[in-house]
């Protein structure tokens, strides 16, 4: 098989796992990068020309080589060195790239859709036993119900980028599979992941305006009563949580009671803050912060609580490793963001229109969800920023790497519409 066919194969499996397989997706996304780097080393493949992936890929080199000076200038320990293995998958993203785009766009546009769509139902059927008949938050198979809410939230809204830029293409379908991903969101009782998916809903439905105007004409009564029984459906849940919310912000403001999900943030971010301006430089390094925090937290609020970071992504780097790593991934972000708007604004073609969602999707999930809860440091968090960010890349404005006459001859026997995932 080609590489044109492994890739769209390999974006439909990847994609369709995190919120149902958890960590099963990170082993097999690090599984085809190492092969990847194994490609690109021995001389097989070369790294892909794209100048928007080498500075993205200098960040985070310069990341990781601050988080390994940090390691180094903080009384390292051999025993303490597994720390470090989540650095390893910044080092894989050149080369995953590189060999994941020796494929059509459009091709691995449609595997990305239709494995979103198979994660999207996969994780509301297991938010529906876990909340209902197992009287849990819902987790899906992440183990975590922020994590489970990242990613089921990542998937429903490609789904409905999806919808939107491919309208001639099974939109019904990809839009069920946005409402089931919503319907997850909800029962795994993540606030802050609500908010984030309504707010870049409306910002999906304000960049294909055009042809949300056109799908809506005449339809606006059914739109009203889709709305309402959502709604419905949802308030009981969505106010519940609300409530504790305000609750835990008077108990903390009124009493000074740091013993609820509220206070603990607000401990937490006291925490870092006095804790970067002790080293701001080369931070404190990523094996100390646990016990600094348990100590920290112990000793000044009294919290017999374990954390192993401080529910603020970028403090969290800020602590660990320095200013230097922490300004690397700010603009990183940044340079995301900028890509995003570009090919929102340039693209002329529905692909390059995909990406930039996908990468506007990505930096608000992450920098702005990471902002109040965790960026990076997660093994499924961290593998499915890198599936979005190099398929959100390639079909913003990435070059496709299929041999020229490969390509030609390719275009001709895949051109039916029955290749298309």
């Amino acid at each position: 098989m080609t590489y044109r066919g492994v890739n769209r194969l390999f974006t439909l499996a990847v994609f369709a796992m995190p919120p149902v397989a958890g960590s099963v997706s990170s082993v097999v996304w690090h599984g085809g990068a190492l092969w990847c780097a194994f490609e690109v080393l021995t001389g097989r493949r070369r790294l892909s020309p794209d100048i928007a992936m080498r500075w993205i890929a200098l960040l985070m080199l310069v990341y990781v080589a601050a988080n390994l000076v940090a390691f180094l200038a903080n009384e390292p320990s051999l025993g303490m060195a597994y720390k470090l293995l989540p650095l390893a998958t910044f080092l894989l993203f050149p080369f995953s790239y590189s060999v994941w785009t020796i494929s059509d766009r459009e091709e691995v546009a449609h595997a990305l859709l239709a494995g979103c769509a198979l994660a999207s139902f996969g994780a509301l059927v297991l938010a529906v036993v876990q909340y209902f008949f197992l009287d849990m938050r819902a987790e899906g198979g992440a183990g975590n119900a922020l994590v489970f809410a990242d990613v089921a939230c990542m998937a429903g809204l490609s789904c409905l980028a999806g919808a939107l830029a491919f309208e001639n293409r099974r939109p019904l379908l990809l839009s069920v599979a946005f409402v089931a991903a919503f319907a997850a969101v909800t029962l795994s009782g993540s606030r802050s992941v609500w908010v984030l998916m309504i707010v870049l809903t409306l910002v999906q439905l304000f960049i294909f305006r055009r042809f949300v105007a056109t799908l809506l004409k005449g339809r606006m009564l059914a739109l009203a009563g889709l709305v309402i029984v959502i709604t419905v459906l949802a308030s009981g849940l969505i106010v519940d949580r609300f409530e504790t919310l305000w609750h835990n912000v008077e108990r903390l403001t009124e009493g000074g009671y740091y013993n609820t999900s509220v206070g603990l943030r607000v401990a937490l971010w006291k925490t870092g803050a006095q804790l970067f301006a002790e080293n701001p430089l080369i931070g404190h390094g990523m094996q100390n912060v646990t016990a600094l925090i348990h100590q920290r937290l112990l000793d000044d609020f009294g919290l017999k609580v374990g954390f192993t970071h401080f529910h603020n992504g970028f403090l969290t780097i800020f602590v660990e490793s320095g200013i230097v790593a922490g300004c690397a991934i700010i603009a990183m972000f940044a340079l995301i963001a900028f890509l995003a708007v570009r090919s929102l604004n340039h693209g002329r073609d529905r692909l390059a229109r995909l990406g930039g969602t996908l990468l506007l999707m990505l930096v608000v999930v992450y920098a702005g969800g990471g902002s109040v809860n965790l960026i990076f440091g997660h093994d499924i968090l961290d593998t499915v920023f890198m599936m979005f960010l190099i398929i959100g890349l390639f079909l913003a404005q990435g070059t496709s790497r299929l041999p020229d006459r490969q390509q030609e001859r390719e275009s001709v026997a895949f051109s039916g519409p029955e290749s298309r995932l």
